[in-house]
């Protein structure tokens, strides 16, 4: 009943949008808990509950609001947690897939990021995030969407110090940029996206800081060499080809502060 169910919300998700990550399952991973400093950012949202936590989260592409519900499950309070993405009918696919419609509610903010104007709900909060999760999010655009996509992100982010941006995404020790295949492009069109290594995507987020002026410390690391070979063995007993797979894949953590 449970994989009927999992197949069924995949399949929907699908439909909304083809994204190689949601026919893949990748929202039953729940990325941010892998993520080295996951620990570190539940301790900062469960301070000072009982009363109200004062740390205000933003979870960036949401999709399904799979990181939210997980936060939540660790203890989180449901009241510092947002989701936002393009797509709206990822809300509903979330409560289907969580079947938490009548708890997990007013937590989605429906917006373009890149729309600045005063119409945008999104625009509307800018400034006033001391914590935005990005997970696999940028590696969908090329190299100077994702530049803009970061200028955004710091625009929307608390300019006080210790606001943060956390997040993870596939990399690889060549970077460059991919061109796309159907079904992620239409026959015909032709779209890429920029794979990072270690030291490009470093090397952005500074480009990005001197650009905004904002003092930024950044942290990058990649998986370690043993979850990287279990993931591969998994995936060969199952027969299922990645999107992303071979020798060069890495999967990138990071974390960019305002000091």
């Amino acid at each position: 009943m449970i994989e009927e169910h999992i197949y069924k919300i995949r399949d929907e998700a699908w439909e909304i949008f083809p994204w190689p990550c949601v026919g893949e399952f990748w929202f039953l991973s729940l990325g941010l808990s892998l993520h080295p400093r996951y620990r570190g950012l539940l301790d900062r949202l469960l301070r000072g509950k009982g009363g109200a936590s004062t740390t205000k989260l933003l979870d960036l592409g949401t999709c399904l609001g799979q990181d939210l519900r997980k936060l939540v499950a660790d203890g989180a309070p449901l009241d510092s947690l947002w989701g936002s993405d393009y797509f709206s009918e990822y809300e509903a696919a979330g409560h289907g897939l969580f079947r938490d419609a009548d708890r997990f509610r007013n937590r989605f903010i429906v917006a373009d990021l890149y729309d600045e104007s005063d119409a945008s709900v999104l625009q509307k909060t800018a400034g006033t995030w001391d914590v935005i999760n990005i997970i696999m999010f940028l590696h969908i655009y090329d190299r100077t969407t994702q530049l803009r996509a970061c200028k955004r992100i710091l625009q929307l982010l608390s300019p006080a110090t210790g606001s943060m941006v956390i997040g993870a995404q596939s990399a690889t020790t060549e970077p460059g940029e991919l061109r796309l295949k159907p079904p992620m492009v239409a026959e015909g069109e032709e779209k890429t996206v920029y794979r990072h290594s270690l030291e490009t995507f470093t090397e952005m987020w500074k480009e990005v800081g001197r650009d905004e002026r904002v003092k930024l410390d950044i942290w990058v690391g990649y998986d370690d060499d043993a979850d990287r070979q279990r993931r591969a063995e998994e995936e060969k007993e199952r027969g299922r080809d990645r999107f992303f797979s071979g020798p060069t894949q890495r999967r990138l953590f990071f974390t960019v502060t305002i000091i």
